[in-house]
C-alpha cells in the first residue's frame, strides 16, 4: 500500500496543484477588478501598478497550472508553483503580523471562503506540496540535501502553526485608516451605546459582480430589523464628476429606495474618501464614543462580512 501511495503521490500532487492554479487564474480573469483591489491593498501599489501586477500574477498562475496539467517541464513548473504560493503566503503573513485582515482573493471566486490567516496557511501547505513535487522530479537524490528535506517541511509546519495562533488585533487595531482623519457626517453615530457604520460606495468598483453582490449583501444585513435597532448607518456615494450634485443625489436616493434601504444616503464631495485614506468601497465601523473599530473593504468574503456583523450586532 505504501509503495502504491509513493508511486502515485507525485501524480496526485501534480494534478491538484495544476487544477488549483488553473481554476484560480481563470476565475480571476472573470473577476479581475476584485483581484486588482486586493493587489493594491496587500502590495501597497498605486492603482495602475496594481493592474499590471495582477495581470502578471494571473498569467503566471495560468501558464504554471496548464504546464502541470499537461505534464511538461514538471520541475520548472513545480518551482514556479512553489514561488507563487510562497509569495501569497509571505504577503498575507506580513499583513497579519501588522494586524490587518485584508481580503486576498488568492484562489479566486472558486476558492474557499477563508480569513486571511486561513488562506495564508493553505498557501504554505500548497507551497510544501510543490516542494515535494520538485523533490520527486529531481534528476538525482543528491539534488536536495537530507537536511533540507527535513528543514523545509518543519519550517512549513511551524509557519502554519504561527499563523493560526498569532494574536488577533484588539478592537480599534491597525486598519490602515486613522480615526482622526475621518470627517464623519453630522449627527452620525451619536446615539448612546450604539455603534455606527459608514458605508462608502464608489460605483466604479462595481464593474465586477463579486464586489456588487458582497456590498449589497452587507447593506441588506444592516437594513434588517436586528441591525436597524442597534446600529446607526449612513450610505455615502463618491461624487461622480460626470453628473451634477443634484442629479447624482437623485440617482443614489433612487438606488437606495429601489433596494428598500431605510438608512440615510448622500453624495460625498471627496473629503471622506480622500481624507480618510480609504479610497475604495468600504464600511467604516465607529464605536458609540467615536473610536474607530474597524474598516472592511469589498469584496470582503462571507467569513469577513459575518465577522463584522457579529462585532456590531452582538
Amino acid at each position: 500500500m505504501l509503495k502504491i501511495l509513493r508511486r502515485y503521490a507525485p501524480e496526485i500532487v501534480r494534478l491538484l496543484l495544476g487544477i488549483v492554479l488553473t481554476a484560480a487564474s481563470v476565475s480571476k480573469i472573470f473577476a479581475f477588478r476584485p483581484f486588482v483591489m486586493s493587489a493594491s491593498l496587500l502590495l501597497h501599489l498605486p492603482d495602475r501598478a496594481s493592474i499590471y501586477a495582477a495581470a502578471v500574477l494571473i498569467l503566471l498562475e495560468l501558464v504554471t497550472g496548464l504546464v502541470l496539467l499537461l505534464r511538461r517541464s514538471l520541475r520548472g513548473a513545480a518551482i514556479s508553483a512553489a514561488a507563487l504560493f510562497l509569495l501569497f503566503a509571505l504577503v498575507l503573513s506580513a499583513e497579519i503580523v501588522r494586524g490587518v485582515d485584508a481580503p486576498c482573493n488568492c484562489f479566486g471566486v472558486f476558492g474557499p471562503e477563508l480569513p486571511a490567516r486561513g488562506q495564508a496557511a493553505l498557501d504554505v501547505l500548497l507551497a510544501l506540496l510543490a516542494f515535494l513535487l520538485i523533490r520527486g522530479n529531481s534528476a538525482s537524490a543528491a539534488d536536495i540535501a537530507p537536511r533540507t528535506r527535513i528543514l523545509i517541511p518543519a519550517t512549513a509546519l511551524l509557519w502554519g502553526i504561527a499563523l493560526m495562533v498569532w494574536p488577533r488585533p484588539a478592537s480599534g487595531g491597525e486598519t490602515g485608516v486613522r480615526a482622526a482623519n475621518i470627517p464623519l457626517p453630522d449627527k452620525f453615530g451619536e446615539s448612546p451605546g450604539r455603534p455606527a457604520v459608514l458605508l462608502l460606495a464608489d460605483f466604479d468598483d462595481f464593474g465586477c459582480q463579486l464586489c456588487l453582490d458582497d456590498f449589497l449583501a452587507f447593506c441588506d444585513s444592516l437594513n434588517g430589523e436586528r441591525f436597524r435597532s442597534a446600529v446607526s448607518v449612513r450610505l455615502i456615494a463618491r461624487r461622480d464628476s460626470t453628473r451634477s450634485a443634484s442629479a447624482q443625489s437623485r440617482l443614489i436616493e433612487g438606488w437606495a429606495s429601489g433596494n428598500s434601504y431605510r438608512f440615510p444616503v448622500s453624495v460625498d464631495s471627496g473629503a471622506i474618501f480622500e481624507r480618510s485614506g480609504v479610497g475604495k468601497t468600504s464600511a467604516i465601523l465607529v464605536a458609540s464614543d467615536g473610536r474607530l473599530l474597524d474598516v472592511v473593504h469589498f469584496p470582503a468574503g462571507i467569513s469577513r462580512r459575518n465577522e463584522i456583523l457579529r462585532e456590531i450586532g452582538g
